[in-house]
């Protein structure tokens, strides 16, 4: 890709809004993004969220976006910290990286990410998948596991779940399935454009009260989660790029899980159930239903997300760990323990 490279600071919502479509194809033809660099996905968060100190990086080859560091500052005790944008409703952070230009257009983002040091005193890239692109920055990093991510691997060629699911799993589900039958009108089904808002709103108050009756607050309490995703449906549902699930009993959602279909890979991300049902398993039913999609749809992974729950396990998932590089140019700030890359 001939060409003189530019780079430029974005701090501004609108201007970031402009190159909605660049980002959107610089994320088509970068193999290991995940739905999270979306502009899809970042862009309303950036919205919703309104962080008071954004610097998106973006690099150019003449015209075409060939590099996106989504980065902001916050302040964390008295340290200013430069991370990526879209942390707390996001289990993978990352740039993106147009893959025949990754050794330029990353050197351009650390070259920037220098330039702009005066505003920061330590950088720290969390919740990076290991195929993330920044691992080949050119700097002194520390690199140190951060979380772990359950993945439940489909062999090439799978057509039912008896497959590759563990024996004792199917049984709780044939279990499940059986209880099931006692319910007046159970079924499953899938969101459409026209009902999307009522499976949201459904699962805004089943998430709640599934955590309010174990005494503690839901993620999904907070009204601007509750318009980020919003947005992200409204703009992802249409593509069935996100998907919800739903478990009916007489014309009653009592489940709702919400899931995202991408590439090879399908992710499960939320789920929330009435804690009345609790002993029909509607959670099982509705993890099953995404799986066994993800088997017709000729996907190689289901992806849990984000923490390690005895649940994602009993599927035969199997951990993926995430990693946080940290960059400071102030020794006291750097973490001693670790290893410089």
């Amino acid at each position: 890709m001939p060409g003189e490279l530019t780079t430029r600071v974005i701090c501004d919502f609108r201007e970031l809004g402009s190159i909605r479509s660049d980002w959107h194809a610089l994320w088509e033809i970068s193999p290991v993004a995940t739905p999270f660099q979306r502009p899809q996905w970042l862009l309303p968060w950036v919205e919703v969220f309104s962080p008071e100190k954004l610097r998106i990086i973006e690099v150019r080859r003449a015209e075409k976006l060939i590099g996106l560091a989504p980065l902001l500052i916050y302040s964390r005790d008295s340290a200013r910290v430069l991370a990526l944008a879209g942390g707390g409703v996001s289990d993978y952070l990352d740039a993106l990286v147009h893959p025949s230009s990754q050794v330029e257009a990353l050197a351009a983002i650390m070259q920037t990410i220098e330039e702009l040091h005066e505003e920061w005193d330590v950088a720290e890239f969390t919740d990076l998948p290991p195929s993330s692109p920044l691992f080949g920055l050119r700097c002194s990093l520390w690199n140190e596991s951060h979380d772990a991510c359950p993945v439940l691997r489909i062999p090439r060629g799978a057509s039912d779940l008896s497959e590759f699911i563990p024996s004792y799993q199917l049984r709780n589900l044939r279990n499940a399935h059986n209880r099931a039958e006692k319910l007046v009108c159970a079924s499953i089904q899938k969101a459409t454009n026209a009902n999307a808002d009522m499976f949201l709103d459904a699962l805004f108050r089943l998430h709640s009260l599934r955590w309010n009756s174990q005494g503690m607050t839901g993620v999904l309490c907070n009204a601007k989660l509750r318009a980020f995703h919003s947005r992200v449906v409204q703009d992802l549902l249409p593509q069935n790029v996100v998907r919800l699930y739903g478990m009916r009993c007489s014309n009653r959602l009592i489940a709702v899980l919400y899931a995202i279909f991408e590439r090879d890979i399908a992710y499960y991300y939320l789920q929330g159930f009435d804690p009345e049902f609790a002993w029909y398993s509607p959670g099982t039913q509705l993890i099953a239903a995404v799986v066994e999609d993800a088997v017709k749809e000729g996907k190689r992974q289901v992806d849990f997300l984000r923490g390690r729950e005895k649940y994602k396990y009993a599927w035969g998932a199997q951990d993926r760990i995430t990693t946080r590089l940290t960059y400071a140019a102030v020794a006291d700030l750097r973490p001693s323990s670790k290893i410089s890359a």
